[in-house]
This record gives C-alpha cells, sequence and structure tokens, in this order.
C-alpha cells in the first residue's frame, strides 16, 4: 500500500514529497482509541516505506490536536495484564513516528493532553500555536503518563519542568512550550498546520539518508558519553559510503543545487 491511506479515524495524503498524517475523531476531540493507534502505526509505517515521502507532518482534524487517551476505552482495563498489553499498544503505535527514518514534524492547534502530548513528543520537531493547551493530566484520573511521557520530557525539558507538568497535571500554553524548548515554533492560532508543512517541505530537501542517520545519533544520546560518540563515528562512517554523500560533496564543489537519489 502506498499513498493515501484513510481507516476511517486516521488519514494520510501526499503532496510532493510531504505526507501529512490527520487524526479525524473531532467528535472526541480526536481522543487516541485502537483505531486511532493502530491508524497511526500503519501511516507511519506506509510512509517509511513510499520513497515518495520524504518528511511528514502530524496533525489533527478541526481544532485540536489530541486530548488524550479515550478514558471509556481505557477505564476497561481493569486487571494488570490487560493494561500491560493495552499500554504496550498504545507506546508501540506512537513510538512509531520516533522510529522511522524520516523526520516528522507534529503541527499542534487546540488540545494536546496525555497521549496527545506523547504523540507530539513521539515527532522529531514540534510547531505549536500560541494558545495551544499542552499537558500531562493523568494524576488527576489516578494514573501517570505511560506512553513514553515521563522518559520524554525530562530529557527534552528537564527534571523540574517534568515534575511540574506530571505532578500538578496543569497544561502550558503553545508559547510557554517554546519558552520550554518543547516546541520548535509558535505561531498565531490557525497557522500550526501551514508552518508544520513549511518546516516539512524544506527538510524535504535535504540529504534523506543523512535526515535519517541524524535521527539515529539521537538514540544514542542518552547513552553513556563515550559509548554515544562511537555509535556517532560508526553511523556518519556509513553515510560517507552513499551516493548521496559523494553527490552533496561534488554539487558544493560545483557550485549547483544536489540531487538526492537516497541511495
Amino acid at each position: 500500500m502506498t499513498v493515501p491511506f484513510d481507516n476511517g479515524s486516521v488519514r494520510m495524503a501526499r503532496v510532493g514529497p510531504v505526507a501529512t498524517i490527520t487524526i479525524d475523531r473531532q467528535t472526541h476531540l480526536n481522543a487516541l482509541n485502537d483505531q486511532v493507534v493502530q491508524g497511526l502505526s500503519t501511516a507511519a509505517d506506509i510512509a517509511a516505506a513510499d520513497p515518495d515521502v520524504r518528511a511528514l507532518v502530524v496533525t489533527g482534524a478541526g481544532d485540536n490536536f489530541c486530548a488524550g487517551a479515550d478514558i471509556g476505552s481505557v477505564s476497561q482495563w481493569n486487571d494488570e495484564a490487560t493494561a500491560r498489553r493495552g499500554i504496550t499498544t498504545v507506546l508501540e503505535g506512537l513510538r512509531a513516528f520516533a522510529r522511522i527514518p524520516k523526520p516528522v514534524v507534529a503541527a499542534v492547534e487546540g488540545y494536546a493532553f496525555g497521549g496527545g502530548m506523547e504523540l507530539a513528543l513521539w515527532c522529531d520537531i514540534r510547531v505549536a500555536s500560541e494558545d495551544a493547551r499542552l499537558g500531562m493530566p493523568e494524576v488527576k484520573i489516578g494514573l501517570f503518563p505511560g506512553a513514553g511521557g515521563s522518559q520524554l520530557l525530562p530529557r527534552l525539558a528537564g527534571r523540574s519542568v517534568a515534575l511540574e507538568l506530571m505532578l500538578l497535571g496543569r497544561p502550558i500554553t503553545g508559547r510557554r512550550a517554546f519558552d520550554l524548548g518543547l516546541a520548535a515554533e509558535v505561531v498565531p492560532r490557525g497557522q500550526a498546520l501551514a508552518a508544520a508543512t513549511r518546516m516539512a517541505g524544506a527538510l524535504a530537501e535535504l540529504a534523506p539518508l543523512a535526515l535519517g542517520m541524524i535521527k539515529k545519533t539521537q538514540d544514542a544520546a542518552w547513552y553513556p558519553f563515550d559509548e554515544a560518540l562511537k555509535h556517532e563515528t560508526r553511523l556518519n562512517a556509513e553515510l560517507f559510503a552513499t551516493d548521496d554523500r559523494r553527490e552533496g560533496m561534488a554539487a558544493f564543489l560545483d557550485k549547483r543545487a544536489p540531487r538526492w537519489q537516497g541511495t
């Protein structure tokens, strides 16, 4: 299967080298349920395998990014084994965007709560509207962020900010997310998707193998320092053996635009 994709709750379309994945459960504020999680995972896999897709945008239909888990669904996880399976399924579905070798930009408008904020954090770059509301309110229903949020937040914003968001459960605005380094760009209301698409378009013009390798280097960012440097050296050496590296350097020397092949 290639782009486009639509499972009824998640759809994906491609314009040029940029694929846009949209959660569309507007009557539920785009909350995550089994169909949404499966749709996100499938769309990520399809985009990863499509050579015509060079960058992705993840967004929500209507006025909201994603209001988190569908509480009606997860309230049925009444024993540890069921909860473990459910949590793992959600985690792996959202984490798919970190694993694919292509840059992913989240366009955040409105609510990005709980699993919705975690989805945004699993994307590589976040663009948020000034008045977007991002938060981890799980503590208010007796839980904590369980789809990567408790680990991603301190790595991205520091321990103190992470604990503030998780312990109090209070949302922050897109503007504060930008100030904290959780968003790379902040824009007026209604402009996050356009800004994220522009950013994805710029990324799509760059060397695809190098972009994928940069993402891989981040896997090692939390290793012991010497081990991380070895990982970085190995990945960089692999790039030197590629056609894209040779083309990039030749284009620089010839003073022309490179013609990336992804090989």
